[in-house]
């Protein structure tokens, strides 16, 4: 499973990227065995009602099945990744029956 993250205009150390490395294969580590790839990208986005927010968009890659991505919204990085994690799972398990 290889992991790819990219956070807009922010600039992370080295302790953030592994933390974060180890949250999101935490999460997926069910369906380890069928990801090949994560493709993590969080940005910032103004909006009107709430201020600054950070959406958080998933892609998976897996050998043989079509690619799923999936996007979140929260008010934080931590907030919007575990949101966009929380939505991938569910769509892994209802989709794909993945065990």
């Amino acid at each position: 499973m290889k992991l790819k993250l990219t956070v807009k205009d922010k600039v992370m150390n080295a302790a953030m990227r592994i933390k974060l490395s180890k949250l999101v294969s935490g999460q997926l580590i069910r369906y380890k065995a069928n990801i090949r790839k994560i493709d993590i990208q969080v940005s910032d986005i103004r909006h009107a009602r709430h201020g600054a927010l950070k959406l958080c968009h998933i892609s998976l890659v897996m050998p043989g099945l079509p690619d799923i991505s999936v996007k979140a919204k929260g008010k934080d990085l931590l907030q919007a990744l575990m949101r966009a994690l929380h939505n991938s799972q569910l769509v892994l398990a209802q989709k794909y029956k993945l065990s």
